[in-house]
């Protein structure tokens, strides 16, 4: 009897631990980017038919919004790309190879960059990159060098950053932690 008790507690005990490694021990602050959606969203109206041809250089990696069940040890893979997407995005918005389109308002570009940096560095905890994005900022970053085609590159990353953000954070929003609740 003593010993059926004790391996009871072991695995009650195993089954524990099981479930504290399955979630993830950083998260990202869902209000934080849905602010930064909402943003990048309010910058500018639908992606212009002048830009289309521009467009097969520019496709978002579907890879990248493949996490199709919203379960706990996905979470830290959803995490990290989303954390990834807006840290590479960061890079360009700092330094950017061209000018911003002159639509946009640079008081909502300046809040969208702080939002950005607040984001990253609460997400300093998350690991590594996937390298799903690489593909996708470097054909972006080319894009904005042409003078050409530089608003055409901008609109298209706006147009991408707020389709994967607002897919994130429908299809994945038990994986943020939620300061109201106000959700997209």
């Amino acid at each position: 009897m003593m010993l059926s008790s004790v391996l009871l507690v072991v695995l009650q005990l195993c089954s524990l631990q099981l479930i504290v490694v399955s979630r993830p021990t950083c998260r990202l602050q869902g209000d934080l980017v849905k602010s930064a959606h909402d943003l990048l969203k309010d910058l500018g109206g639908a992606f212009p038919a002048r830009c289309l041809p521009y467009n097969a250089n520019i496709l978002f990696p579907r890879s990248a919004l493949s996490f199709t069940v919203a379960n706990h040890m996905q979470c830290g893979q959803v995490l990290s790309v989303v954390n990834e997407s807006l840290w590479e995005a960061g890079k360009i918005f700092e330094d950017p190879e061209g000018p911003f389109p002159a639509t946009w308002d640079e008081q909502k570009v300046a809040r969208f960059q702080g939002l950005q940096d607040r984001i990253v560095e609460g997400a300093s905890c998350l690991s590594g990159s996937s390298d799903v994005l690489t593909p996708y900022f470097s054909n972006v970053t080319e894009i904005l060098k042409q003078q050409e085609s530089a608003a055409c590159g901008w609109k298209a990353l706006r147009r991408d950053l707020v389709r994967f953000l607002k897919f994130t954070l429908q299809t994945h929003h038990t994986c943020f932690i939620w300061r109201s609740a106000n959700r997209l």
